[in-house]
């Protein structure tokens, strides 16, 4: 092949290999374009970690003793998963790792708490978990139904006051 066949990109003293300048425009638009790519590469990941806690926090409730037994076999898989993804990001050099072992605690965490959710430790229970405790508010409006003729509407504007 010519010496003139050859594309651009390969001339030697041009490229990332050889011929950037500090502060030469080459070099200033490889650090643009890197700084992107981090940029966009931790907001990826940060997406990612908040879609995977999402999707753990999504799990149903256990409706029976074999459907616990599945459900806290899995989410204890799961954790020795991410630990061993924490702890391998150890070994290797750069940032990245890093990066990847804070999102692999932060999935550990996140498999805890479902954990407890589901009570895995402590063993099956029969019941699903407690109603959440009303508001102050959801108080006031039950209370002022049932010990006057007001309407409910009409209880939550005078809660809605106090």
């Amino acid at each position: 092949m010519p010496q003139n066949d050859k594309p651009k990109l390969f001339r030697p003293g041009v490229g990332v290999h050889r011929g950037l300048r500090h502060g030469s425009w080459d070099a200033q638009q490889l650090r643009r374009i890197l700084a992107a790519v981090f940029v966009f590469a931790g907001s990826v990941s940060h997406v990612s970690a908040r879609t995977y806690a999402e999707r753990i926090e999504r799990i149903p409730y256990p409706t029976d003793q074999a459907d616990w037994r599945k459900k806290c076999a899995w989410l204890r898989w799961e954790t020795a998963r991410q630990q061993n993804i924490a702890s391998s990001g150890t070994t290797q050099p750069g940032t990245f790792p890093y990066e990847t072992q804070a999102i692999a605690r932060n999935n550990v965490a996140t498999l805890d708490s479902r954990m407890s959710d589901f009570h895995c430790n402590a063993g099956y229970v029969s019941s699903a978990p407690p109603p959440p405790a009303k508001s102050n508010i959801e108080r006031c409006i039950e209370a002022c139904v049932a010990k006057t003729h007001r309407t409910p509407e009409k209880c939550h504007d005078a809660c809605d006051h106090r």
